[in-house]
């Protein structure tokens, strides 16, 4: 086992990885390391902290956002400066019930992956590094569609202080986002490094 490390293994300080990176010396053998076995580099835990504690505070700004604002009187507004025509056989209520049950549909449940996404993050599960990334990518590409609405602000449900904010927050997000895509390009998921690099 000596071959394995320069250090011969009764000098080995505990904790030492092999220069293979296949074993771990605990102070007193080698120890197989598990496979795809990988270490914290110093961006791993500030990496997931800032995901965990963004994607709570979009989640949350979004539920609160919505609960502020998307109303009965802002979709009506909202439609008629849109120019919205009804369809066939809908009277303009059902069209803002219909549209405000689609976006709580949609505010409820992206808030939920991201909440879920959160805890992942924190917790510093790998697998959940991915879907991180893709939420992400997702919430960065809004930096450039919420473009569209601060442009418009009178067409939304939202005022102009909440769309600025949304997108600020879209921003971070894609800020993240390149973070994690070189992070992982660098090092590995959550910038884990595989031992012995």
């Amino acid at each position: 086992m000596a071959a394995m490390d320069p250090v011969p293994a009764s000098q080995a300080p505990a904790g030492q990885i092999s220069a293979d990176g296949q074993f771990r010396w605990d102070g007193q053998q080698w120890v197989p390391l598990p496979q795809n076995y990988r270490e914290p580099t110093p961006w791993t835990r500030p990496m997931q902290l800032a995901s965990a504690g963004l994607l709570a505070l979009s989640a949350v700004s979004s539920i609160v956002l919505t609960m502020a604002f998307l109303n009965h009187d802002s979709v009506l507004r909202s439609l008629q400066a849109n120019g919205t025509q009804l369809p066939p056989g809908t009277d303009i209520n059902t069209l803002v019930n219909v549209t405000i049950g689609i976006a709580w549909a949609a505010v409820a449940g992206f808030g939920l992956l991201q909440l879920f996404a959160a805890v992942g993050s924190y917790l510093g599960w790998r697998w959940m590094f991915w879907g991180a990334l893709v939420l992400f990518a997702l919430s960065g590409l809004s930096a450039i569609t919420n473009l569209a609405s601060l442009a418009n602000a009178g067409r939304s449900t939202a005022p102009f202080a909440a769309l600025l904010w949304n997108e600020v927050v879209a921003l971070a997000s894609l800020a993240v986002f390149v973070w994690m895509l070189i992070g992982v390009i660098r090092f590995g998921p959550w910038a884990m490094k595989r031992p012995g690099r």
